[in-house]
């Protein structure tokens, strides 16, 4: 079914695509430096591409990123902003990589390393019960920032309506717009439960062809469960729509509980591109390393893009992917202990300031309301930081409805998390005494 979405990346190429698509290769072949003396047409491609970029991503990217400029200019911050693990790559992971570097292939195929890629296969297979062909239903990118993007480059086509739960992560904002597609909200949050509903999808898609699912969620920590995951899959057939499973936090899930792939339910398996990757459950964010697993259709557009674009996933980084997977499959289960302790100092902390939050099930962030307060997260954040040293992201950087929001992540020491929680409560202190 996947493939149907495939309009501009099929063998039926309308000479306004070939155009494109040279005009890509152009400018992935030309030096920044040269990018003045560009011709015409890249020029308008350039035009087109910023033009398409939904400007609610951008804003949310820009607030976010001006927080972390101030933060860096202030000394002994506490950082529970950004969702890059706070923990080192383990050693034998970088110990693997060097030693697996010292023989390298002339040649690396779009689609990654043949190995890395049955590496993956084998580790669906072992996890999920999931059978896929490593070489026709597997595809490594650039980690998962490249892989939502090179996905909603092959789905979305100009003037197509892609549903997110609200709040999101905003980079699929820009991903969705960069492809020229718009956004459908489907609402969550009621009584503070932030897991999409598929009754909630149904009577909110409106058209939309594709659903994006991150389970569990970014920013809110909401874990949608196998049966819910399973309604959403009803009703994705039923609606007749493509759902890309954004599961890049599938190692990190609470309370013994267990994510549902999508993929995984019935009828699911054709109309399902997962994405995922090895930054969260690894701590391997700098490598950059992640992959889709989809029909192979799509799987085939993908490569077109990617060869257009960025080219195959450094060799470097395919290294450690493959030794994460080979040589240290113990290291998810270890991180996840480490980050539910965390969870729980937080949660405990939050109570006792009666700062109500979503559940977190999974994933590395909080997602708090400071409404009683009465003050908008922005200027919350700004004056949390200045005064406290504590960095955290407003709502609005993740939808634009959650001015009384907070996204607080579980990166830092559980001994720094207990000082940000003290620090946090004298402020709202103050808060709530008028003082500040």
């Amino acid at each position: 079914f996947v493939s149907t979405r495939l309009c501009r990346w099929s063998e039926g190429f309308s000479q306004e695509d070939h155009e494109m698509e040279a005009s890509l290769f152009h400018l992935h072949s030309s030096t920044f430096a040269a990018c003045r003396h560009l011709d015409t047409q890249p020029k308008r491609l350039l035009q087109a591409m910023k033009n398409r970029v939904v400007s609610s991503g951008e804003k949310a990217t820009s607030l976010r990123y001006n927080l972390m400029e101030l933060a860096a200019e202030k000394n002994d911050v506490i950082s529970l902003g950004r969702g890059d693990p706070d923990l080192d790559t383990p050693a034998e992971i970088i110990e693997g990589t060097w030693r697996r570097m010292q023989t390298t292939p002339s040649s690396i195929p779009v689609r990654g390393l043949l190995e890395l890629r049955r590496s993956v296969a084998n580790h669906y297979q072992i996890t999920k019960g999931l059978d896929f062909d490593p070489e026709q239903e597997i595809i490594i990118t650039n980690g998962g920032q490249e892989g939502l993007f090179l996905t909603m480059l092959a789905l979305v086509n100009p003037g197509d309506s892609v549903a997110t739960p609200d709040p999101r992560y905003s980079s699929y904002d820009q991903a969705i717009g960069a492809a020229g597609g718009s956004i459908v909200e489907i609402p969550t949050g009621k009584d503070l439960r932030f897991e999409l509903d598929a009754d909630d999808l149904r009577q909110g898609i409106q058209g939309a062809k594709i659903l994006v699912l991150v389970n569990p969620s970014n920013p809110t920590g909401a874990l949608v469960r196998p049966d819910g995951v399973q309604r959403i899959a009803e009703a994705a057939r039923d609606l007749d729509i493509v759902v890309v499973s954004d599961e890049i936090y599938e190692e990190v899930v609470y309370d013994n509980q267990r994510l549902l792939s999508t993929v995984a339910c019935d009828g699911m398996r054709e109309r399902t591109v997962t994405l995922s990757g090895f930054s969260k459950a690894y701590a391997m964010t700098g490598f950059r390393v992640g992959y889709l697993v989809g029909d192979p259709a799509f799987i085939d557009a993908v490569e077109r893009i990617k060869a257009a674009t960025s080219g195959p996933c450094p060799l470097l980084s395919q290294n450690a992917a493959l030794t994460a997977l080979e040589e240290a499959p113990h290291v998810p289960a270890e991180f996840r202990t480490i980050y539910q302790r965390r969870r729980d100092c937080m949660t405990a902390g939050l109570d006792a300031m009666g700062i109500s939050y979503g559940h977190p099930g999974g994933g590395l962030f909080m997602w708090a309301d400071i409404s009683p307060f009465g003050v908008p997260a922005e200027e919350f954040c700004l004056d949390v930081l200045r005064q406290t040293g504590v960095l955290m992201f407003p709502g609005k950087s993740f939808g634009q409805k959650w001015e009384y929001f907070v996204r607080i992540s579980l990166l830092a020491k559980e001994a720094k998390i207990t000082e940000a929680l003290e620090r946090v409560g004298d402020h709202i202190e103050k808060l709530r005494a008028g003082t500040r």
